[in-house]
């Protein structure tokens, strides 16, 4: 067996086990964010389970006023690249430090509840060792502060 088919085998066979969770920016039409997976690499204001849910991000000022704010505090995130955003809508990809790893996050205004969704997930794996509840609460420090949310 060649070295490259053993590494090709290799990459294969480990994404096989890790259990991909690829997922891809919402449609237009969907107006709630995908729903975790059952892995515990994910963490949603939308989970209805201790292992994912984190707490609402409920707006200060009306979501309107606070979209470009909210749109800039994630594009200044460290490693983080907005990479589609509409009014209301954002999706971001983040890589982590060591090995470049790829993590999404997703925020979404619900004007009507006066609040945002927000979820951030692996885009690949089972365990992200509580990096994406760490984002969420680094985004939702930075709102704070910015006096974006409560």
């Amino acid at each position: 067996m060649t070295v490259y088919f053993r590494s090709l085998l290799t990459v294969a066979t480990a994404l096989w086990l890790s259990g991909c969770s690829i997922t891809h920016p919402l449609d237009t039409d969907q107006a709630t964010l995908t729903p975790c997976p059952s892995t515990p690499n994910c963490a949603s204001t939308e989970a209805d389970n201790t292992v994912h849910r984190i707490e609402p991000f409920i707006l200060a000022a009306p979501a309107e006023q606070a979209w470009p704010q909210i749109v800039k505090t994630v594009s200044d995130m460290p490693r983080t690249t907005v990479n589609t955003e509409r009014p209301g809508y954002l999706y971001a990809k983040s890589y982590s430090k060591l090995f470049h790893f790829v993590d999404y996050l997703e925020v979404l205004s619900v004007p009507e509840e006066n609040r945002l969704a927000v979820r951030s997930s692996s885009m690949l794996g089972i365990s992200d060792l509580g990096v994406n509840a760490k984002r969420t609460a680094t985004l939702r420090k930075a709102l704070q502060e910015k006096g974006i949310i409560e």
